[in-house]
């Protein structure tokens, strides 16, 4: 739950800075091209990584990934709105598909049970990039349903970091003990199974 709300807050903030023809006319660098990435990559992956107790290598790539791989899935969307037709659907479905994959591959590999963590992943990122390019379709147009891709954007990134997050556990000392008690410490061998005998 934790990691979906991150994620809320990471879309609604990519959202904000994307729609930014309230704020500055027809930027389309910093805004769409760079921001949502680099801000998913601070407010969920760089925190679950921490919880997660990640080297800094497996966290660096991560955030790397995540920079690098929505530039990329945007540009793949974008090239299909200058000309919307069917095909705009599989195109956002193939950048949601691209960015959850390259997400769940760099984040995931090698944890207990990754690989049916990342399949989630995948197919939950695909089908909201379907849904995006939908839409946007349906709108008939990129200005009238550029609403509609911000709302989208929230979406995924909540679905996507909740995913993520579902399928990374907690390092040992962030593991709740059992019955909510102390966690056993190693050696230790004051452990009895009934009322101390009486000599």
């Amino acid at each position: 739950m934790r990691w979906g709300l991150l994620g809320l807050a990471s879309g609604v903030l990519s959202c904000v800075v994307s729609q930014s023809y309230l704020l500055v006319h027809d930027q389309k660098t910093l805004d769409h091209i760079v921001w949502p990435g680099l801000v998913f990559a601070l407010v969920v992956l760089l925190p679950l990584s921490c919880w997660a107790g990640d080297g800094w290598l497996r966290t660096a790539a991560a955030l790397i990934a995540s920079s690098a791989v929505y530039p990329i899935s945007w540009w793949i969307a974008a090239s299909t709105t200058r000309h919307p037709g069917a095909y705009m659907v599989g195109a956002f479905g193939f950048s949601g598909f691209l960015g959850s994959l390259v997400l769940g591959s760099v984040f995931l590999f090698g944890r207990p049970g990754w690989v049916r963590a990342a399949c989630r992943t995948v197919v939950l990122g695909t089908v909201i990039g379907g849904l995006m390019g939908a839409d946007l379709l349906a709108a008939g147009s990129y200005h009238s349903g550029r609403d509609g891709l911000g709302v989208f954007m929230v979406v995924w990134q909540t679905v996507v970091g909740a995913s993520l997050g579902r399928g990374i556990p907690a390092r040992p000392n962030h593991a709740a003990a059992p019955n909510g008690g102390p966690t056993a410490r190693s050696g230790d061998t004051n452990v009895t199974d009934g009322p101390p005998s009486v000599s």
